[in-house]
């Protein structure tokens, strides 16, 4: 679950690359062993994001090489909505550019690597009785190179966080989540 607290005892959690499964076939699926999921409660009030969302997350790989992806989405996911009434934002990452965006490095299997990178921006209201969704997954049909499925990626949770531009802040939100 996505919550305003970092939670230091979270673990691991690990997904399986595979490209032929669509972003939209990922966050619409019940569970899926291709991402890794987490939303927050449902929301009691609308939340207006506007600007860039940033990630920051730990992860390994089983192999030299892997694509990283993120979308940011409003669950329920509503199969046969726009794409825009779903997602509200994405972003990807090179993780053998964890160190530089000038240099590539392979990546070591097993080795942790520390990423942070801005999602699209945006500006949306998210309605009341939706939730916000964390989906982090590896190949993006749509925007990243296709490997052959199987790598398999390990995200460190209490190495991971999520910046959402919300508009009032952090009492906004909290106001939405029904926290007092």
């Amino acid at each position: 679950m996505l919550s305003l607290e970092a939670d230091s005892d979270a673990g691991d959690q690990s997904l399986t690359d595979d490209a032929s499964f669509s972003g939209a076939d990922l966050a619409g699926a019940e569970a899926s062993e291709h991402r890794l999921l987490f939303a927050t409660p449902e929301l009691a009030e609308e939340v207006h994001l506007s600007g860039l969302s940033r990630v920051s997350l730990r992860l390994a790989a089983d192999r030299a090489a892997a694509n990283l992806s993120v979308w940011l989405v409003s669950l329920p996911w509503t199969e046969g909505a726009s794409i825009n009434g779903n997602l509200i934002t994405r972003g990807w990452a090179d993780p053998q550019n964890a160190a530089s965006l000038r240099e590539s490095a392979p990546l070591v299997p097993g080795e942790f690597v520390e990423l942070a990178f801005d999602l699209q921006p945006d500006d949306q209201i998210i309605p009341a009785g939706q939730q916000i969704g964390l989906m982090i997954f590896s190949s993006d049909a749509d925007f990243t190179l296709h490997p052959e499925p199987g790598t398999r990626l390990t995200v460190d949770l209490a190495g991971t966080a999520l910046d959402l531009p919300v508009v009032g802040g952090r009492a906004a939100l909290a106001r939405a989540l029904g926290i007092d």
